[in-house]
C-alpha cells in the first residue's frame, strides 16, 4: 500500500480517535467534579509519558534495524530482533515492577494513597509495551492495526468505563482506565510479528508446507540482501553478518529513550506542574490539551506512516526531502482545520458546553493548536534526527525544550491554563527551529560522505 493510502487510513484513524478523547474527556468533565477531571488527565499524562519513555529507546532501535530487515524480505531476522528486543524490556520492567510493588505495599502499611500509585504503574507498564508492539507492527509497515487499537480501541474502551462506573461505581473510574490499557496491550501483544510469524510457522508445520519466511498475508520472493545502513554515531548497530547476535545497543537506545522522555515530559509535565498546584486547573488543562490532542493526532498518523520510509531512505537525500516536504504537508491538515473549528465555536461555546468552571479552556486550546501547527511542518524530521545516528543532538534539544517548558512554567508562577500554553508554544517553536537544523546536518554529511 502506498504512503498516501496508509497516510490517509491512518489519518481516518487518528481523527476517530481524536473525536473519542474528546467524548471522554467530555463524559468525565460532565458527570464527574473537576477534581476528578484533574486526576484522570493525570493517570493519561503518565500514560504517555510512559508511552515514549518506557520503551527505553528500544522501540526506535528497533524501527532502525528492523525496518531495512523487513524491506529486504530478511523476515526470519527481522522476527529475531524484535524478539531480543521484546525480552530485554520485559526483563528491565519486571525489576521496575517489583520495586512498584514493594512500595505500594510500604504505603499500604503506613495509610498511603497504595491503590493510586499501582494504578499508575500500571499504566506506565502497559504503555511502554503497547509502544514497543506498535512500532514493531510499524516497521514491519503494517502501522493500521496499532493506530487502531491505540486511537479508537483504547479511548472507546476508557469511554465505555467512564460511563458504566458514573452510573454504577463512580470510585471505579480509575481503575476502569487502567484496565483499558492493560487490555489493549494485551491485543497488540497478540498481533505483534513475532508472535503472528510463530503462528505462521506452525500452521506450515502442521500442513508440512515448505518451509519459506515469513511474510505475513502473501508469499514473495526473497531478493539478494544489501549491506544494512549503520547511522553515523551508531556503531552499537546490527551488522549484516551478526545482526541476529549483536549485542543490544543500549548507549543509543538510552540516549533516544531519555530525549523521548524529556519531550513527553514537554507535552504532559505542565500537567504535572499545574496539577500540583490544583487539580481543577489541570481538569481545564485537560480539557484543553485534549482539544489540541485532535491535531497533534493527525501529525502523528502522519509520522506513523512514513516513519519507516524516512529509515530506508536516509541516505538519499532527494527521496529523503520528498517524503519530508509530502509529511509536512500532510501533517498541517487536521491542526489547521481543527484552529478554524475552535475560531467558529468560540469561547462562549465552548463554556455553554462545559459549564463555567472551564473558563480559559478555549483561549488555551488555541495556544496549544498554534503550537501543533508549528510541529507539524517539522514532525518528520525528528526521525531524521533519531534514526539517522544523531541521538544525542535529539537528546540534548529535547532537555533545552523541557526545561524551557518545565523550567519557565515554574519559575513564572503560570498556574492558569492559558499561561502554562503559552509556555508549551515557546518550546515547540525552539524544537521545530532545531529539528530543521539537524536535517541541514544530516543532509551535509550524507552528501560529503558520497563526495
Amino acid at each position: 500500500m502506498s504512503a498516501a493510502k496508509q497516510s490517509i487510513l491512518v489519518l481516518g484513524i487518528r481523527v476517530g480517535g481524536a473525536v473519542l478523547q474528546m467524548l471522554l474527556v467530555a463524559t468525565v468533565a460532565l458527570r464527574f467534579s473537576v477534581t476528578e477531571v484533574g486526576l484522570n488527565g493525570i493517570l493519561w499524562a503518565v500514560a504517555l509519558v510512559a508511552r515514549m519513555a518506557g520503551p527505553l529507546g528500544l522501540d526506535v532501535m528497533g524501527l532502525r534495524s528492523q525496518s531495512p530487515l523487513w524491506a529486504e524480505g530478511r523476515d526470519t531476522l527481522a522476527v529475531k530482533l524484535g524478539r531480543r528486543y521484546a525480552g530485554a524490556l520485559a526483563r528491565v520492567w519486571s525489576v521496575a515492577f517489583l520495586l512498584l510493588a514493594a512500595a505500594c505495599v510500604a504505603l499500604a502499611v503506613g495509610g498511603g494513597p497504595w491503590g493510586w500509585v499501582l494504578a499508575l504503574g500500571m499504566v506506565a507498564t502497559a504503555s511502554a509495551f503497547q509502544r514497543l508492539f506498535v512500532v514493531q507492527r510499524q516497521a514491519r509497515n503494517w502501522p493500521l492495526l496499532g493506530q487502531f487499537m491505540e486511537s479508537i480501541v483504547l479511548p472507546a474502551l476508557g469511554l465505555v468505563g467512564a460511563l458504566v462506573t458514573s452510573v454504577l461505581a463512580p470510585d471505579w473510574l480509575i481503575a476502569s482506565q487502567v484496565m483499558a490499557f492493560v487490555l489493549v496491550t494485551l491485543i497488540l501483544y497478540a498481533a505483534s510479528p513475532s508472535v503472528q510469524e510463530g503462528r505462521a510457522r506452525r500452521r506450515r508445520a502442521a500442513s508440512s508446507a515448505p518451509e519459506v519466511p515469513f511474510t505475513g498475508r502473501h508469499a514473495r520472493a526473497v531478493p539478494e540482501p544489501d549491506p544494512i545502513y549503520v547511522p553515523r554515531h551508531a556503531s552499537g548497530a546490527p551488522q549484516p553478518d551478526d545482526a541476529a547476535h549483536a549485542a543490544i545497543p543500549w548507549r543509543p537506545a538510552l540516549t533516544v529513550g531519555a530525549g523521548n522522555a524529556l519531550t513527553s515530559l514537554c507535552v504532559r509535565g505542565p500537567m504535572f506542574v499545574i496539577g500540583g498546584q490544583s487539580l481543577a486547573a489541570a481538569g481545564v488543562y485537560e480539557v484543553a490539551q485534549k482539544i489540541q490532542s485532535g491535531g497533534a493526532m493527525g501529525t502523528s498518523a502522519v509520522a506513523t506512516v512514513f516513519a519507516p520510509r524516512i529509515a530506508v531512505a536516509l541516505r538519499k537525500p532527494a527521496a529523503l526531502i520528498k517524503l519530508l516536504v509530502q509529511a509536512g504537508g500532510s501533517s498541517l491538515v487536521v491542526p489547521l482545520g481543527l484552529l478554524a473549528f475552535l475560531f467558529v465555536v468560540g469561547s462562549d461555546g465552548l463554556v455553554a458546553v462545559l459549564g463555567d468552571e472551564y473558563q480559559g479552556a478555549w483561549a488555551a486550546s488555541v495556544v496549544l493548536v498554534v503550537s501543533t501547527v508549528i510541529n507539524a511542518i517539522t514532525s518528520a524530521m525528528s526521525n531524521v534526527m533519531m534514526l539517522g545516528g544523531r541521538e544525542r543532538m535529539f537528546a540534548v534539544i529535547a532537555a533545552v525544550q523541557m526545561l524551557l517548558v518545565v523550567g519557565g512554567a515554574v519559575v513564572s508562577g503560570a498556574d492558569t491554563a492559558v499561561s502554562m500554553a503559552l509556555w508549551v508554544l515557546i518550546g515547540e517553536a525552539f524544537r521545530s527551529a532545531c529539528m530543521v537544523a539537524g536535517l541541514v546536518l544530516h543532509l551535509r554529511a550524507v552528501r560529503g560522505s558520497e563526495g
